[in-house]
């Protein structure tokens, strides 16, 4: 259809981005697509580089989420997984009878591979104070490791957390955009502006990216019943079963209140020295922030 709106969000992990595609998944006509290119970075066939230890993690969580039944197929297993398989058979799929095809995925999983980017979206990006990101990304990788009695600290030779510490990446995808000419003004969302202010945030990112505002992107259900509609690598949703990464957005019925930035002097070495390496890149997304005084 000629009118088809088609927006993919580039995430920082930890950033309320699972709630967005809840938030999304309210629209009229709607495709959600679930990080589809970071079912291959990490997972696929053409899973990034990484040091044998990592590698060892990543395919000891496959064999723990293939013990995992489904009570209902996401769309495609992470053998098929690759690059041009996510562009052209999930991306760039045609979407017949959907007015918006809404994609969630982490920049850091194509930064390496840019000449893989979906012809036909608009770009979009979400961002969070890395205080906030890294204090949550430990807790999720901590429980993660004990599901898979296995140790990878965020940050030493087997670091799970990428080179550029998600908010690099994010910035490279930005600069790249504007510099093709592929999206000259991409919206750049920081969640606490979003939970503090979801209506107005929401109404000036539909108006930006083409999507019809509608009240209903206010609220949701509880649970994961609308996920069920979802596109999404069937190992990530079986990895969620094992180990609740998207537990809590899953639950939430709206956008909260956000809550204070935890103490820097209680988080431990790791995390601070990805708090500290990610902030510079922060700071300079957060100065190109859709504002929410901007919208009023």
């Amino acid at each position: 259809m000629t009118d088809q709106v088609r927006v993919i969000l580039w995430c920082i992990p930890r950033t309320v981005s699972t709630a967005f595609e809840k938030c999304m998944s309210q629209l009229d006509d709607v495709q959600v697509i679930n990080e589809p290119f970071m079912s291959t970075f990490k997972l696929g066939a053409e899973r990034f580089p990484s040091e044998e230890g990592l590698a060892k993690v990543a395919d000891t969580f496959l064999e723990k989420s293939n013990t995992v039944t489904l009570e209902y197929d996401g769309c495609w297993d992470e053998k098929m997984a690759t690059y041009k398989f996510i562009k052209e058979n999930i991306l760039e799929a045609e979407y017949p009878n959907k007015n918006v095809v809404f994609a969630k995925d982490m920049s850091y999983g194509i930064t390496w591979k840019l000449h893989m980017l979906p012809k036909g979206y608009r770009h979009a990006f979400l961002i969070q104070n890395p205080v906030k990101v890294f204090s949550s990304w430990k807790k999720m990788v901590t429980k993660v490791e004990k599901g898979l009695s296995k140790n990878f600290p965020l940050v030493n030779n087997n670091t799970v957390i990428p080179k550029k510490y998600g908010f690099g990446e994010s910035l490279q995808l930005y600069e790249h955009l504007v510099k093709t000419g592929i999206e000259l003004d991409p919206v750049i969302i920081d969640s606490d502006d979003l939970l503090e202010n979801p209506e107005l945030i929401l109404r000036e990112f539909c108006k930006r990216t083409g999507i019809q505002y509608d009240d209903k992107l206010l609220n949701w259900d509880a649970g994961e019943s609308v996920t069920h509609k979802w596109k999404s690598a069937n190992a990530l949703i079986k990895g969620n079963k094992l180990f609740g990464y998207y537990e809590k957005s899953l639950a939430s019925e709206r956008f909260n209140k956000p809550e204070p930035p935890p103490n820097r002097t209680e988080l431990s070495d790791d995390v601070n020295i990805c708090i500290d390496a990610a902030l510079p890149y922060y700071e300079q997304l957060y100065a190109l922030r859709l504002c929410p005084e901007s919208t009023q």
